[in-house]
């Protein structure tokens, strides 16, 4: 149902807020609803310096359990100043 997809989103956001101090979080569905599919954006200042792995394995670190409940998770992982260089060309 759509409010365990909603209840798993807070639970993500509030992770990574947390744990990885993320400044900027965005879940997007894309599954129509089925929670099966998502595309997350993390923007941190701790994955400055950091390879693209590296973030990448931090996430799944932090969101281990949640991770297990989606069949397809597509992550997105910037630095405040590349989040900001995006939004300035947007």
């Amino acid at each position: 149902s759509n409010m365990a997809g909603k209840a798993l989103e807070a639970s993500m956001e509030k992770k990574l807020r947390e744990q990885l101090q993320a400044e900027y979080v965005k879940i997007d569905d894309l599954s129509d609803g089925c929670g099966q599919k998502f595309e997350l954006l993390t923007v941190s200042p701790k994955f400055e310096g950091m390879a693209l792995l590296d973030r990448s394995r931090s996430v799944h670190e932090v969101l281990a359990e949640e991770i297990k409940l989606i069949h397809a998770i597509t992550l997105k992982n910037k630095t405040p100043a590349q989040w900001a260089a995006m939004q300035s060309k947007a």
